[in-house]
């Protein structure tokens, strides 16, 4: 089978961190919108990963091919977003800063005692703990857009033809 996640993952993490930094820049990281707009990049990388995996294969893939494929691409894009998170979060210090404000902001409009927002304040500023829900959302994302790739792509499985003997 001809693989396509390799350059597509590389393509699309590439695309979720301009466009992450153009949201920073713009000061629009931490707004509503914002805060979702990075899943357009994610999930059209991964269907048009999908849709090329099944072209390059002739159509000649199972929903399991396609499936696989696509998660594939999405561990890929989730490890150069962690290297990149931690790049950028030394680079730009006061990102971690704003965004536990942010937090902060979140959880006192939510009524949350000072214990509790203090005791998730430290846990946000814990590099494990930020790389181990970096990873599980990620990949718990890359898991529902590969199924969803999975079911759009093309699929004309082949059986391979036994010669009697």
């Amino acid at each position: 089978m001809k693989n396509t996640h390799i350059m597509y993952g590389f393509l699309t993490a590439l695309a979720m961190i301009i466009l992450g930094v153009l949201l920073y820049v713009t000061g629009n990281a931490f707004s509503k919108g914002g805060q979702y707009l990075n899943y357009v990049p994610y999930i059209a990388g991964i269907l048009i990963n999908a849709i090329a995996f099944s072209k390059a294969n002739g159509h000649n893939v199972t929903f399991g091919n396609v499936f696989s494929s696509c998660f594939k691409m999405s561990a890929i894009i989730t490890l150069v977003m962690l290297v990149w998170s931690f790049i950028f979060m030394a680079l730009f210090p006061q990102m971690m800063e704003k965004g536990l404000e942010t937090a902060r902001a979140s959880m006192e409009a939510k009524n949350m005692t000072a214990e509790q927002i203090d005791q998730a304040m430290k846990f946000g500023t814990n590099k494990i703990f930020i790389a181990f829900i970096l990873i599980f959302s990620n990949m718990f994302q890359g898991l529902i857009f590969s199924l969803i790739g999975a079911a759009i792509a093309k699929k004309n499985p082949q059986q391979p033809k036994v010669q009697a003997l």
